[in-house]
């Protein structure tokens, strides 16, 4: 399979900026030579390290919307995941941070709500992130569940940065880590061609009902395209997640959410995906008035809303509970025996939709563990 066989728009990068601020102490960096060569029509702007009161004069200067900041990242790139508090359970996702932000605009989004950056931030110091990778990866008898998709969308600027194809070189020699790319874009032409062994590595979509892709998802690919994309990354030989955060409260909710988890099953069977993911719409207080501010048009936060033990806002428990035992009796109805399971959810609701509850953070991770050990045999 190549991206010759694809149509453009699953080969497109879904951002072409018109600026790159290259910052001077990254500017010897590989990567930003050949993004450049990628942009040939983009001013190309050298700065000193952008902070604070900079980055404020420079969001004036430059659009945030049109421009990419190409910088050096000096902290750690591999991080816990930033849900680890006890309240409510956490996989032990491992983060592989490599960027910031993107432009694919959903009202939901609670980076909005957290990033100082305005621009869509590239960290281009990969060297410094593999060796990084090298030394943590040899902590022995430790298995690693890791993804790109935290902080950005893992795929959505990819035809830009070639970055996936450098992922799989690294994880395609690792015995004890996973790598998951998480998108809501269908820039997959750097999957599709890579020439080498692909590894165990997952390409997961963030799946939600019609009517909140069109209304809540900006620039996202349609529900459609994603999962033709998932089909042919699963024909390319990679496995498959899928992810329904936010699940959204909203009139007629149950149509919208069951003709979705039946698209799913024209494109995949249950064998082809690892694991499915579940998580109702929360967001930190401070997030609201940004939200409000960014997307006017949206609804999303008049719900029926209480303050969480994490200090989120969440859905009141029995419309959490609604959603929930509909969403997975719709995917049990296809795919009985798919791994399904709760991120950030407390063992109520585990154990009642589910008729059981992980013990702790770690028990969930060993679950996850074991879908992975499943195809490393």
């Amino acid at each position: 399979m190549t991206s010759a066989a694809v149509p453009n728009n699953y080969s497109r990068s879904l951002f072409r900026p018109t600026t790159v601020l290259v910052e001077d102490e990254a500017a010897d960096c590989p990567l930003v030579e050949s993004i450049i060569e990628r942009l040939p029509n983009a001013e190309v702007v050298v700065v000193k390290r952008p902070t604070g009161a900079d980055l404020d004069r420079l969001s004036q200067e430059f659009g945030p919307l049109t421009t990419l900041l190409l910088a050096r990242h000096r902290g750690r790139f591999l991080k816990a995941c930033p849900g680890t508090a006890e309240t409510y359970r956490c996989c032990l996702y491992q983060i592989l941070h490599l960027g910031l932000g993107c432009n694919i605009g959903c009202s939901y989004c609670v980076l909005q709500g957290y990033l100082n950056n305005p621009f869509i931030t590239q960290f281009v110091n990969l060297d410094d992130a593999f060796a990084e990778l090298d030394r943590e990866l040899k902590r022995p008898g430790t298995f690693y569940r890791i993804g790109t998709g935290e902080f950005t969308d893992s795929l959505f600027m990819d035809p830009l940065t070639g970055l996936a194809s450098r992922l799989l070189d690294y994880f395609g020699r690792c015995p004890n880590a996973v790598l998951e790319l998480k998108s809501k874009s269908v820039a997959i032409s750097g999957l599709l061609d890579y020439p080498g062994e692909i590894g165990e590595t997952i390409v997961s979509w963030s799946l939600n009902a019609p009517r909140v892709c069109a209304q809540e998802e900006g620039h996202a690919a349609t529900i459609e395209e994603r999962l033709t994309a998932a089909a042919l990354c699963r024909q390319r030989g990679y496995r498959i997640g899928l992810h329904f955060d936010p699940l959204l409260d909203f009139p007629g909710w149950e149509d919208e959410y069951r003709q979705t988890v039946a698209s799913i099953f024209t494109h995949l069977k249950g064998d082809d995906i690892i694991w499915i993911s579940i998580g109702a719409f929360r967001f930190m207080p401070q997030v609201k008035e940004v939200l409000k501010e960014n997307h006017p048009q949206t609804n999303i936060t008049a719900g029926e809303f209480i303050r969480g033990l994490d200090g989120k806002q969440r859905y009141f428990s029995a419309i959490r509970r609604r959603l929930y035992r509909f969403l997975v009796t719709e995917i049990r109805r296809y795919a009985p025996n798919v791994f399904i399971y709760f991120c950030m959810e407390d063992q109520y609701l585990w154990q009642d939709t589910f008729g059981r509850a992980p013990a702790d953070n770690q028990e969930l991770g060993h679950w996850l563990d074991k879908c992975c050990y499943r195809y490393h045999g």
